[in-house]
């Protein structure tokens, strides 16, 4: 009898040990709510990629960028950004920047040369030089050139919960250091699921504010 009761007291403390482990998927925020996400793997959810992601090819190049998302600071711009996933040598940023209250949620944004806002740029490293002082030179590729080359296409097709989805393309013509219309970025067509974020930004997104 008393090897049964033993017995039986540590079935009941191992059943309890694995429930407790079984909670769901780990969730390295648990202060936010991510109910209002689509899943991409639904196909009647609308959208087809995760939440705080771009699937991009670029330059005819498969690119992952997470994570993607989006705020609004004290002066009502919007800004969007989104990093290339683990890119600890180019840190290849894209950016999108919307003018004070510009930024009306699910419509077609399009963008030529000659538009101010939103602005649209690709940053990356360079990483065949440095200045002078030995400091790293970044370039930048923008929509926005003022020289009659560049155009964009940022459709947002859903805002649920805040969050944005939708498609981008579009061809983007270096500007920094120096013009060179010959070195560009063609963003072919490519999904997004950018994550809403407070403002100030969170402290886990702030690196990917700067290059």
């Amino acid at each position: 009898m008393k090897k049964l009761l033993v017995g039986t007291a540590l079935i009941f403390v191992a059943t309890v040990a694995l429930y407790s482990c079984n909670n769901g998927p780990y969730d390295a925020h648990p202060d936010v709510d991510y109910s209002a996400g689509l899943n991409p793997t639904n196909p009647s959810s609308g959208t087809d990629v995760f939440l705080g992601s771009i699937e991009a090819r670029v330059n005819d190049k498969k690119l992952l960028f997470a994570p993607a998302f989006f705020y609004v600071d004290d002066n009502n711009f919007t800004h969007f950004v989104a990093r290339v996933k683990n890119d600890s040598i180019f840190h290849r940023t894209l950016r999108i920047s919307f003018g004070e209250d510009a930024y009306k949620g699910v419509d077609t944004y399009k963008v030529d040369a000659d538009v101010v806002y939103p602005q649209v740029n690709f940053v990356m490293l360079d990483t065949s030089r440095v200045d002078l002082a030995g400091r790293k030179i970044y370039k930048t590729y923008t929509a926005n050139t003022n020289n009659g080359v560049g155009y964009t296409t940022f459709n947002v097709l859903g805002t649920e919960g805040g969050n944005a989805r939708g498609y981008i393309f579009g061809k983007l013509y270096r500007t920094l250091p120096e013009k060179k219309f010959d070195d560009t970025i063609s963003i072919e067509f490519s999904n997004f699921y950018f994550e809403k974020v407070a403002f100030p930004v969170p402290a886990e997104y702030v690196e990917y504010l700067h290059n």
